[in-house]
Parts: structure tokens; sequence; C-alpha cells
């Protein structure tokens, strides 16, 4: 899977290479990072671990840690353990 582009504003998050520098600390900015990752997962299905791994990959290798914070956030649903669900409204 490519690289997704980020907005202009979440940009500074990523080195010049795409590689996330680091999670952001402000709830705000936090929350706009998630909001746009949630974006570009598929939206409406069930996605298996592996699956929303793949999406979660290349913006940064700490898939276990962007899916607890996209949880957490409430933008991604874990219906059961190994199953993983954007709603159609995250966008």
């Amino acid at each position: 899977m490519d690289f997704p582009t980020p907005p202009p504003d979440l940009a500074r998050l990523f080195n010049k290479h795409g590689d996330l520098v680091s999670m952001p600390v402000k709830k705000d900015l936090r929350l706009q990072f998630l909001t746009w990752i949630a974006s570009t997962l598929p939206k409406g299905r069930d996605l298996t671990e592996t699956e929303i791994n793949a999406g979660l990959r290349p913006i940064d290798g700490d898939v276990a840690t962007l899916r607890r914070y996209l949880v957490e956030a409430g933008l991604v649903e874990r219906p059961s353990p190994g199953t993983y669900r954007v709603p159609a409204v995250a966008d």
C-alpha cells in the first residue's frame, strides 16, 4: 500500500522520507492526526487485524499503538478480538 499524503497541517509530523517522527502529544493535534488516519482506511466493513495493519503500516510501523489510539478515540470499532471496523461516518 502506498503512503497516503497527509494534509499540509499534518505534514510536519513526518520527515522527508515519509516516516512519522513522533505521535502528537497535544490532544487536538492527535485527534486530527487520528481522524486523518481513519479516513485512509476502508469504511463500513469488518477488517481483520492483518488488513488494518496493512493500512496502518505505511503511516507508522508501530501498528499496535496506532490501532489502540484509533479505538480509544472512537474512530475505529473493535466488535470482537481481531476484528476492526471504521464507521462510514469517520470521514
